[in-house]
């Protein structure tokens, strides 16, 4: 199993590498590629087992089936305001000055970019903690009602 999720998780950031590169000169095409790639990865974040979060959760289960839809909504709001956030950051790109965004020496990335990406591994992981806990208590709910019947 963790060969399996090892593969997967490899298959995602080649995937990412690949869907950045093909995508990141054409207009939008790091919000939707930093879309999909968000995605996928918070979907094997938050229904998997990784280091420091263990439990796994099953779609077949009914409880958690259940919570799909509340997780999706997080997931909308959550992968919105990423969306939202990198794309003001491209359009002040034009308005910051030229020391700012001028790339220099072995420095490859400017501030706002760092500031962009910051962004979404705090949101990424915010998401991923909060729709774990809600499946977690959900299922712990379920368990508890079904032994005081």
């Amino acid at each position: 199993m963790s060969l399996g999720i090892l593969a997967a998780y490899l298959f995602g950031a080649f995937g990412g590498l690949c869907l950045f590169i093909v995508l990141g000169e054409k207009p939008f095409g790091i919000q939707i590629a930093n879309a999909i790639v968000y995605t996928y990865f918070a979907f094997w974040y938050v229904f998997f087992p990784t280091r420091g979060l263990l439990d796994k959760y099953s779609l077949r289960n009914k409880t958690v089936q259940q919570q799909i839809p509340l997780l999706l909504a997080i997931h909308c709001a959550f992968l919105t305001s990423i969306v939202l956030v990198q794309t003001l950051c491209f359009a002040m790109e034009s308005h910051l000055p030229s020391y700012e965004s001028t790339r220099r020496g072995r420095r490859e990335t400017t501030l706002y970019v760092w500031v962009g990406i910051c962004f979404s591994v705090v949101v990424f992981f915010t998401q991923v903690l909060v729709s774990r806990k809600i499946l977690s208590r959900s299922l712990r709910e379920n368990l508890d009602k079904s032994a005081s019947e």
